[in-house]
């Protein structure tokens, strides 16, 4: 992992409109009508699913991880419903911030499956996390959910599952950059803020109680300089992204940078 400062973003108009083109763990499923599934999803990887699913519920981003890896580790599958496993496995190391094995999951995969949508949208999240490049981030993963709401997906159930899983890895990764800037930094202009941590100034400014502090005459953050320790388990993915700063002081997550 990378300890230094992060890696500065986009500044200026001109670089930032260039960087735009470049929970619960709930799942809810409808049961009203079958939903469109091309990947020919098989019993056994129903039951991954059903038991990744129950995993999420717990919060238990481990089990789903332990899940993936016992079901696709020495997979030598070539269909589509290959990635049924793999992708929840992905983002659960992107969660868990295990950047290499994220690589590694998306690496075992054949070229048929690897030049799909969804695999390619998988590896530009991983990519840009493991590069630190803090803004494309956001954008990869407003590109992964919507391609997941796409009414052609090739999977529904899927669908919800990556749509959890990556609310939840957002949450984590603002934690992560929140603590290390405040490693990293004395102060911190507001909108330099806002591109790290991919939100609006006023939902940073408010943050400000909680760890930093805020001068409005400069429009400046004065990150504390010791931030607190926070235990393993992470905030369930249904909370906003402000109260992921809120979380940040009130103890939901180990970050190890």
């Amino acid at each position: 992992m990378v300890n230094g400062p992060p890696t500065p973003p986009p500044t200026t108009a001109a670089e930032l409109q260039d960087e735009a083109r470049g929970s619960s763990f709930t799942v809810e499923m409808s049961t009203s009508a079958p939903p469109p599934n091309q990947t020919n999803r098989t019993e056994h990887h129903q039951h991954v699913l059903d038991a990744m699913v129950e995993a999420m519920a717990k919060n238990d981003i481990q089990q789903v991880v332990r899940l993936g890896e016992e079901t696709d580790y020495n997979s030598d599958d070539r269909q589509p419903s290959r990635l049924l496993i793999i992708a929840p496995l992905v983002l659960g190391h992107l969660i868990l911030d295990s950047l290499p094995a994220a690589r590694y999951d998306l690496l075992r995969l054949p070229d048929n499956l690897a030049s799909l949508s969804l695999s390619r949208a998988l590896t530009a999240l991983v990519t840009s996390t493991t590069n630190r490049e803090h803004a494309k981030v956001y954008i990869q993963a407003s590109s992964l959910l919507s391609l997941v709401s796409q009414q052609d997906f090739l999977d529904k159930v899927l669908a919800s599952i990556i749509e959890s899983l990556v609310t939840a890895f957002l949450d984590a990764f603002r934690l992560r950059t929140f603590e290390l800037l405040s490693k990293a930094y004395t102060s911190l202009p507001l909108s330099l803020a806002c591109v790290y941590l991919g939100l609006p100034a006023e939902q940073i400014i408010l943050a400000e109680k909680h760890a930093w502090v805020y001068d409005p005459s400069t429009q400046v953050l004065f990150p504390m300089a010791k931030p607190k320790t926070f235990p393993s388990r992470l905030p369930p993915s249904n909370i906003s992204s402000l109260a992921s700063f809120h979380l940040v002081a009130d103890s939901v997550a180990r970050l190890e940078l």
